[in-house]
């Protein structure tokens, strides 16, 4: 009988030696970030010398410091002339496949390294599934996963009748979204009907059949890379049977009519749809720069070199097409441009997209210069952080999860070493990352990101 009460007793010390550190592990997970200047996204202000409580990956206060009281046992991040705002969401991006994980795992962290906290990715399988799965579970490091199912084409959807059982296979294995592509006229009308039918979105291209306004009239929730705009500013009296459109557009670019920009805009805005431009897409393809100049870039050297010889070899090849020579790639630069400024001015839904890994696009790296770009297109700096940051949330219909800095909301979030509203290129300045509550400051992100260089080189 004493040995049996011995026993229960040290079984009892162990149970409340496991709750102790279990409670200590609890509390460590909260982050104090003193004297910082908040870009909380609500409004274009600066809330300065604030501080931000964050605890269990939630926002739990956002008050002057010189108000603040912090909670016991917690982590203080001196914010002092630095500035935050919430985490960034890549609306187009990529993550390698099962046949190369570890490329896979690299990519997802060179994600967090740049402050992108949210990815819709925008071609997958059941792999990015289980991969969004893991990510929730805490097995894997990553930002939070949206997943669009296989490409629509010819090959997966040949039939309206196969398009419709596919728009089901995909609602119920899980994805999210459903990634359009090359399907017929009828076909993409039966996906419309179903995806509606039983509440799947679905976006990316649009079919040459459909073309942009019956994309619009089908309530297609996003267009990506500007695509079929250039064939609807072109005028219906022009013969363009025997045409080819080129590389979004670039085939037509001399026969649009740009009076017919508001008009477009308009019809976008009445449709609701939501536009993700990826210019740096088509400026990384249509510079001058040569490839082999491109891949010396800094960020290139996270990048498989495989993958880079792909992306200098696609370059050369595009540049001898004939409707993608240099008068042309410059003009349909422009005109994307133009429409980047009156979608937004018009009143569009635009969100923050670059397509990576995608010709010279490096993942995290290439939304900083997609952000650049879209200021020259004539945006503000903080026009340009609300296409990243809070109109991801209202497209996922999360607003009261993130997007913003306030109580309660997630905290994913990117702590700044310069004000990001003086100049864009300031969200480049990353001190520290939160991804849903954990910290990464810049010498664990440093260490994470020479690994990656050193997993490339081997």
């Amino acid at each position: 009988m004493f040995q049996i009460k011995i026993f229960l007793l040290i079984f009892t010390m162990i149970l409340f030696s496991f709750s102790v550190l279990a409670q200590e592990e609890e509390v460590s997970q909260i982050y104090v970030i003193t004297n910082v200047n908040v870009i909380p996204m609500t409004t274009e202000q600066i809330l300065e010398n604030h501080t931000v409580v964050i605890e269990d990956g939630r926002i739990t206060g956002v008050t002057p410091s010189a108000e603040a009281n912090s909670p016991d046992n917690a982590e203080e991040i001196d914010g002092r002339g630095r500035y935050i705002i919430p985490g960034l969401t890549e609306m187009h991006g990529h993550i390698p496949g099962e046949d190369r994980p570890q490329y896979g795992e690299d990519v997802l962290f060179l994600y967090i390294a740049n402050g992108v906290t949210t990815v819709r990715n925008m071609l997958g399988n059941e792999y990015h599934l289980q991969l969004r799965e893991r990510i929730k579970n805490g097995e894997l490091t990553g930002p939070e996963i949206y997943a669009a199912g296989p490409f629509f084409s010819q090959e997966l959807a040949p039939t309206p009748e196969a398009a419709e059982q596919e728009v089901r296979r995909q609602k119920a294995a899980g994805f999210d979204l459903l990634k359009m592509g090359s399907i017929d006229k009828e076909t993409y009308a039966r996906m419309a009907e179903t995806a509606h039918e039983i509440g799947i979105p679905f976006g990316g291209h649009i079919p040459e059949e459909v073309g942009l306004v019956g994309a619009l009239e089908a309530g297609q929730k996003s267009i990506d890379h500007y695509d079929r705009y250039v064939e609807f500013l072109v005028p219906d009296s022009l013969e363009t049977e025997d045409r080819s459109s080129g590389f979004f557009g670039s085939g037509l670019i001399e026969l649009v009519e740009r009076d017919s920009i508001p008009a477009a805009a308009k019809k976008t805005v009445k449709a609701g749809t939501w536009n993700v431009p990826t210019l740096s897409l088509i400026e990384h393809l249509a510079t001058p720069l040569p490839a082999e100049e491109m891949i010396k870039w800094p960020e290139m050297k996270y990048i498989p070199e495989d993958v880079l010889e792909d992306w200098v070899k696609f370059k050369d090849t595009y540049s001898e097409r004939e409707d993608f020579q240099p008068e042309a790639t410059k003009a349909l630069v422009e005109l994307r441009r133009e429409l980047t400024k009156e979608l937004h001015d018009t009143g569009a839904q635009i969100a923050l997209g670059s397509d990576a890994p995608q010709f010279f696009n490096v993942p995290g790296f290439s939304l900083h210069c997609e952000m650049e770009m879209m200021v020259k297109a004539g945006l503000t700096p903080y026009e340009v952080l609300v296409t990243g940051t809070r109109n991801p949330a209202f497209y996922f219909e999360t607003p009261e999860e993130v997007g913003t800095i306030e109580p309660g909301k997630r905290a994913d979030l990117i702590l700044l070493n310069a004000n990001p509203l003086e100049d864009i290129s300031n969200t480049q300045t990353i001190q520290a990352v939160f991804l849903n509550g954990k910290y990464f400051d810049r010498k664990s992100l440093d260490k994470r990101l020479k690994e990656i260089e050193q997993n490339v080189k081997d």
